[in-house]
């Protein structure tokens, strides 16, 4: 067991963990969309940002092995700002259906906009409107609402046993796919459901 502070408040926690695990262990809120208590670390959407004593930038909590005596800052100006910045990059091609969404008020993405997000955006330009694609009888996809956490990549990975989705193309242009002339069959296909903080992943028959 090791000491570390979080908020000022001296907690002990297992070695081995994470950040993002003592903050929840010592009752601090910690916004997240990739990260999931029963996957692989992504670190892939940034929004469990923490300043760290000595370090000049935030840092990914999920990602962020603890050393002793370590002190973690989850609500400073600093952590607030850069929340707020990977907020605008995540939300910069969703589209702003939020009022009429059938999943409002049960989208991670919706509640996390509302915490943290700021009431305006500096990019104009067009929108990358993706098609949806097809994963089986099982599953409806709405592409142009994801945001790239990759948690339905670790889930078939790691407990569906079968590396049938993956991500394609850099930057921007990114989306979550699978191989042609494939779909998504196996036992636990329907967990990714689940797993989604977006919504995107939907049930094919409500």
């Amino acid at each position: 067991m090791l000491t570390i502070s979080i908020n000022d408040l001296i907690i002990w926690v297992r070695k081995g963990s994470t950040v993002i695990q003592a903050c929840q262990a010592a009752g601090a809120q910690v916004p997240r969309f990739c990260y999931h208590d029963k996957l692989f670390v992504a670190g892939n959407c940034r929004m469990c940002l923490v300043e760290v004593s000595k370090s000049p930038k935030p840092q990914a909590s999920c990602a962020l092995p603890f050393l002793p005596n370590l002190r973690i800052f989850t609500n400073t100006a600093l952590v607030r700002k850069a929340q707020e910045s990977v907020m605008e990059l995540l939300l910069l091609h969703h589209p702003l259906d939020c009022p009429v969404c059938d999943q409002g008020g049960e989208c991670e993405l919706q509640e996390q906009s509302f915490n943290y997000g700021s009431d305006r955006g500096r990019f104009l330009f067009f929108k990358n409107s993706l098609g949806d694609t097809f994963w089986g009888s099982l599953i409806k996809t709405v592409l142009r609402r994801c945001i790239l956490c990759t948690r339905c990549v670790r889930y078939t990975h790691q407990i569906g046993g079968k590396d049938s989705i993956g991500t394609s193309n850099r930057g921007g242009h990114s989306e979550i796919g699978m191989f042609k002339e494939s779909v998504l069959k196996t036992e636990t296909s329907g967990g990714v459901i689940e797993l989604c903080p977006v919504c995107w992943i939907k049930p094919s028959i409500n």
